[in-house]
């Protein structure tokens, strides 16, 4: 594994130059192989507080736990995750927290998540999900590349501020880049940019409707599509707004909500209708 070299932006406040010097370059690099019984952790490299915390093997299925010992992200923190699945590999990856973006002095926090499989490999993508406080500002890009034979779902919840708190004022901004690509071929790209006072474009009907809790879901597998108005009625809740579709064996899902714990309960039950198993254990804590 290469080493990237960062270097910092010269300009800024007097501050943002002073914490350039303790923000977190980390991750972790990881390999998954699979015996034709079991799968394990083949290699890893874990860097700047992140780990890869005693993965446990459940039947077939590894559930890789990540942990963020430092408690969450800042400004001019860029943290990279590579996770590579060997043929008949099958990865369950979670997050023992919420991933906390904190607000930021200058630079934007940044998030890179790439990930490979193999013919024949499984994941099951499911962080917990990902707080953008007041004052954060994160970029994330997600670059996937499987083989058609493979099965992924990814499962990324962003909640913006604290909604239980009914705070008003919501400054920050969010670049979420996603490009999803099957035997080389792009199948699905997204792009996602808000910046400024986050509360009042969420408020917009045709933005937010108010909303402060969002939620994508991707699931790339054979039938895919058969599995659309299971998880139809699985969303369904009068506080939550969704919308499923399916198309050239890729189904994708939104959902909105005004609170997180609502957007929580319906993935929950939205996750094992995809999957056929048990959330990760850290869900229900």
């Amino acid at each position: 594994m290469s080493g990237a070299i960062y270097r910092s932006d010269s300009s800024g406040s007097a501050l943002s130059k002073a914490l350039a010097p303790v923000r977190v370059t980390g991750g972790v690099h990881a390999r998954f192989l699979s015996d034709g019984t079991r799968t394990a952790v083949a290699s890893v490299v874990e860097r700047g507080g992140y780990r890869l915390a005693r993965p446990s093997t459940f039947g077939a299925h590894l559930e890789a736990l990540q942990v963020n010992t430092g408690g969450g992200v800042a400004g001019g923190d860029r943290i990279e995750t590579v996770y590579e699945l060997g043929p008949g590999t099958d990865v369950v990856h979670t997050t023992s927290s919420g991933e906390r973006i904190y607000r930021s002095e200058g630079a934007p926090a940044h998030l890179d998540v790439r990930l490979a499989l193999e013919p024949g490999a499984r994941l099951d993508w499911l962080p917990q999900q990902t707080i953008l406080y007041a004052g954060g500002r994160l970029e994330r890009r997600v670059d996937v590349d499987v083989a058609s034979e493979s099965r992924l779902l990814m499962v990324e919840m962003t909640t913006f501020g604290r909604p239980e708190s009914d705070e008003t004022l919501l400054p920050a901004s969010l670049n979420d880049q996603w490009r999803i690509r099957r035997d080389g071929q792009l199948v699905y790209a997204e792009a996602v940019r808000l910046s400024g006072e986050l509360g009042a474009t969420l408020d917009r009907p045709a933005v937010g409707g108010s909303a402060r809790a969002s939620a994508l879901v991707l699931f790339l597998a054979a039938g895919a599509t058969e599995h659309v108005d299971a998880l139809r009625r699985a969303f369904d809740c009068d506080s939550c707004e969704t919308g499923v579709s399916s198309w050239n064996g890729l189904l994708a899902a939104r959902a909105l909500a005004r609170r997180p714990g609502d957007l929580i309960a319906a993935l929950a039950r939205a996750i094992p209708v995809l999957t056929g198993r048990a959330l990760p254990r850290v869900w229900a804590m």
